[in-house]
């Protein structure tokens, strides 16, 4: 190959433990080279026309590329001239890291060889390769760019999603998971977000940068242009358009999908009827498996908040597009696959918070393992040391008491939450009138002044109390300690009546479960009591949020505010 060979470039400087201080005229190949990468004993160019050729000395890695000696087999690890690569054609870029090189064609196929005890090869092993072979996991994906931090090797596709795979000490790879050593395909980056990256740089091949392009400024990122003849009706450039949008919508759309997949939390459960129709059955592997009720009994909160902050992500991007193209004409069918997209989101973030809620509920009701130390829940003999027994039922009954409040404001998402969260407050609300139940028995024991009837009132006194916290003015104080910011007073107040109005739905609705939350040694008066006075607590609310809105000139039905059929009744309709 040697025979034609032309002028190629200059060498001079260091690289690996090489030193050349004069520049230093290459004349090896007969073709014009776009780009070279330089081993420790060996060069490898790349051919304007794409071909790739290597020449030197590799008896270790195989980055030579050549591939075994068809005689003997063995690897062949000279060549003193250039030697074409086979399996290489149409070759755009090439990459070389530490003892690993990198190749990527016209049509985005990525293909490695060289060491691969790091994984970096990307073949789902750490074995080396002696020539080129593709990157399977990468197939489906239209690669435009790759990149190479010694051990680490990275892709960056068309849909401007970031694989890795390789060595990831000092989490090199930018993996969600910071304590893995090394990754043997490639996995894409879940912690970039929704955000679709444009190019990616190497700096000090150390450092890896990302350049994003934010959502709202997609237009334009790989787009081609659709423009119609002069000669056609307006009728037909709609529908020119419309084609162009509805391109560029399934382009994004395939692409947040891409990144829904890869959120493992708000996937529906495979359960054991869908048999062949399983929801991941040719997804991505890099999924982590399905999803499974005991995965969300056992992850880390914070990782279900993660989960639910980059789907709420998903869902603000889709509805910035579908208002992009709101009143653009032949746009329908674009509108149609947003608006599917965005419940698909919108159900998995809600099956998110109604994990979050029901584990907090779970969380509160564990957290009396306190209580499960004090052995006081069975007292076998009240004529035995009676107040020590009531020592220990207190102790106890303080630690329920505890679970109770916190169970109050813990926020359900949806009906089932809010049904589990009502019959757990049931359930304290008895176990703590059983307590005092025993200690009024343990004081009648020594005969001692009791009243059996003392511990359900105690109970419809916490109610009442409860209601004195569902204030405005309470709740307008935690917001303060909360530091919550509002647009203006008119959406502060309306927040503060609504938060109040739902605390005290809670209640009337523990109400209507008389069987259980009544007690018929109570006059029913106490109860009629409690619910007026949570009723007319709803009212006032209502009337001041009513008040507020008539005072800043705006004319509104009782019912935008809140006004409930009490209020009606009493005033007769709308003031």
């Amino acid at each position: 190959m040697s025979g034609g060979a032309q002028p190629n470039f200059y060498l001079w400087g260091c690289w690996k433990s090489r030193i050349i201080k004069e520049p230093f005229l290459t004349k090896k190949v007969p073709s014009p080279l776009k780009k070279i990468v330089l081993g420790e004993t060996f060069i490898i160019g790349l051919k304007e026309k794409g071909q790739v050729v290597s020449w030197g000395k590799d008896a270790k890695n195989g980055c030579l590329g050549l591939g075994k000696d068809k005689r003997t087999g063995e690897p062949i690890v000279q060549a003193d001239a250039p030697q074409d690569i086979e399996g290489l054609t149409n070759v755009t870029d090439i990459q070389m890291g530490q003892d690993h090189v990198v190749a990527l064609n016209d049509v985005g196929e990525v293909f490695t060889w060289g060491r691969g005890d790091k994984g970096q090869l990307g073949h789902n092993d750490c074995e080396n390769r002696w020539k080129p072979q593709k990157v399977e996991k990468l197939s489906g994906e239209q690669i435009m760019q790759i990149a190479v931090v010694r051990n680490s090797t990275f892709a960056l596709s068309t849909s401007g999603v970031v694989y890795a795979w390789g060595d990831n000490k000092d989490n090199t790879l930018g993996l969600e998971d910071t304590n893995k050593a090394k990754v043997e395909d490639p996995v894409r980056l879940a912690l970039l977000g929704e955000m679709r990256v444009r190019k990616l740089e190497i700096f000090e091949n150390r450092t890896i940068i990302a350049h994003v392009r934010a959502p709202e400024t997609d237009e334009g990122f790989l787009d081609v242009e659709v423009a119609p003849p002069d000669d056609k009706d307006e009728t037909e450039v709609e529908i020119f358009k419309g084609i162009d949008e509805m391109r560029k919508a399934m382009e994004k759309t395939q692409e947040w999908w891409n990144h829904l997949l890869n959120i493992k939390h708000g996937q529906p459960y495979d359960m054991s009827q869908d048999g062949s129709m399983s929801m991941t059955e040719g997804a991505p592997t890099g999924l982590g498996g399905p999803a499974t009720i005991q995965d969300d009994l056992n992850v880390e909160p914070e990782k279900l908040k993660r989960a639910e902050r980059h789907l709420n992500a998903l869902v603000n991007a889709a509805i910035g597009e579908l208002k992009r193209t709101q009143q653009m004409p032949g746009t329908r069918n674009v509108r149609f696959i947003l608006c599917m997209f965005i419940d698909e989101c919108r159900l998995r973030s809600e099956k998110v918070q109604r994990t979050i809620s029901a584990r907090q509920l779970v969380d509160a009701k564990r957290r009396a393992e306190e209580a499960e130390r004090i052995s006081a829940y069975s007292v076998m003999d009240f004529g035995a040391n009676a107040q020590e027994e009531i020592r220990k039922i207190i102790a106890v009954t303080k630690v329920l008491q505890k679970m109770l409040e916190e169970v109050k404001v813990i926020e359900p998402m949806d009906v089932y939450c809010q049904e589990l969260k009502l019959t757990l407050i049931e359930c304290l609300e008895s176990k703590l009138q059983l307590h005092d139940t025993r200690v009024e028995l343990l004081k009648a024991a020594e005969a001692k002044p009791s009243d059996p009837m003392l511990p359900a009132l105690r109970i419809v006194k916490d109610r009442w109390n409860s209601l004195k916290h569902f204030s405005l003015y309470n709740l307008y104080l935690e917001c303060e300690n909360e530091k919550k910011e509002f647009g203006n007073d008119e959406q502060h107040l309306a927040y503060l009546v609504q938060k109040s109005n739902e605390m005290i739905d809670q209640m009337l609705q523990i109400d209507k479960d008389r069987i259980i939350s009544h007690d018929t040694l109570v006059p029913a008066l106490c109860y009629d009591l409690l619910r007026e006075n949570a009723e007319l607590r709803k009212m006032t609310n209502s009337y001041q949020l009513h008040v507020l809105m008539l005072h800043q000139g705006k004319r509104i039905s009782g019912a935008s505010v809140g006004l409930g059929r009490p209020a009606d009744a009493l005033t007769g309709g709308d003031s």
